[in-house]
């Protein structure tokens, strides 16, 4: 039934790409080297908070490398601690309304303070898919986009990557402007091809950036998750000092309860069908020449519990054609 579902979207996605009546400004393939035109719209940067989930809706060719801190509660079971993050996003405009996106990667460094889990390092699961502008209308500032991702387990078992099948990641995004606000929203789901191993989820944000300047442009966003199926608990944990528990006992041993990985890795935890974690961020967009601009951002959750999420730092360059 998943994989039924996961086609249908496939076709659909398909189905909109191709040409219509509507009036375009490019028909050239890859219009961002071909067409001196730019995907995004004027006034817009791009959003760079909750980068493996959260995608824009324009049509655009771009490397965007990241760095991210992330602090662990300690009062989670990684008993505090932090993890240090670089990623490399890649999307390609294939026309001016279909592009291939390439969202989450990267590798990892896990600091954390428990003495029973031994400090890691390793690569995270690769995750690409399709973006399709579905409706636009560039003098208004509005686009409307569907996506359609697959993340694959292909990353390191010390970073709780690599388990289970994969999973789908559809998502409707879109943005327009009012006045000096430029707003970029998302609606999303993690959908498991297992249907066990991993957490099934909805994810939604809602970027909001002030456009007063042409040299900075401050934003905040708030990131949602919502979990709305357990997984069955069987991530293997390994031990300091040799061996693997599962996570429900590790959860269990330590008194945690159940919780997630938040917005960058699904440990298909028991019990936390109807939790939900939100999130708030500041921060600021500083162009550094055509093409190249600066983003850094500031988040902490809002909600409780909070899970493995104390605060993060997100950083990022974008390059843009």
């Amino acid at each position: 039934m998943r994989s039924r579902v996961v086609g249908l979207l496939v076709l659909g996605l398909l189905a909109a790409a191709l040409p219509s009546g509507a009036e375009e400004a490019c028909d050239a393939w890859f219009p961002d080297f071909n067409c001196e035109r730019s995907g995004r719209f004027d006034g817009f940067e791009k959003p760079i908070v909750a980068p493996y989930l959260f995608e824009d809706p324009f049509i655009t060719t771009n490397a965007v490398p990241y760095f991210l801190w992330h602090d662990f509660p300690e009062q989670s079971v990684f008993d505090g601690g932090a993890l240090y993050a670089a990623a490399l996003q890649l999307r390609v405009a294939l026309t001016d309304r279909v592009s291939i996106i390439a969202t989450k990667d990267g590798y990892v460094w896990n600091r954390n303070g428990n003495p029973l889990l031994e400090d890691s390092q390793g690569f995270m699961n690769l995750a690409a898919g399709l973006k399709v502008a579905l409706w636009q209308d560039r003098e208004a500032g509005q686009i409307v986009s569907g996506i359609l991702r697959v993340e694959v387990p292909t990353g390191s078992s010390d970073q709780y990557q690599g388990h289970g099948s994969g999973m789908a990641l559809p998502s409707l995004t879109g943005a327009m402007g009012t006045g000096p606000v430029r707003w970029i929203g998302d609606l999303g789901a993690q959908i498991p091809f297992d249907g066990r191993e991993l957490s099934s989820s909805l994810f939604y944000h809602l970027y909001a950036g002030l456009d007063v300047t042409p040299w900075v442009q401050p934003f905040l966003q708030l990131s949602g998750m919502y979990w709305i199926e357990s997984g069955d608990g069987s991530l293997p944990i390994r031990l300091k000092h040799g061996g693997t528990l599962d996570l429900n006992t590790v959860q269990s041993v330590l008194g945690t309860g159940p919780f997630e990985g938040a917005d960058v890795v699904n440990l298909g935890s028991q019990g936390v069908d109807s939790l939900d974690l939100l999130t708030a961020a500041i921060g600021v967009h500083v162009p550094l020449a055509e093409h190249v601009t600066f983003s850094i951002a500031y988040e902490r959750p809002v909600t409780h519990p909070t899970g493995i999420f104390q605060q993060r730092i997100t950083s990022a360059v974008v390059l843009e054609f």
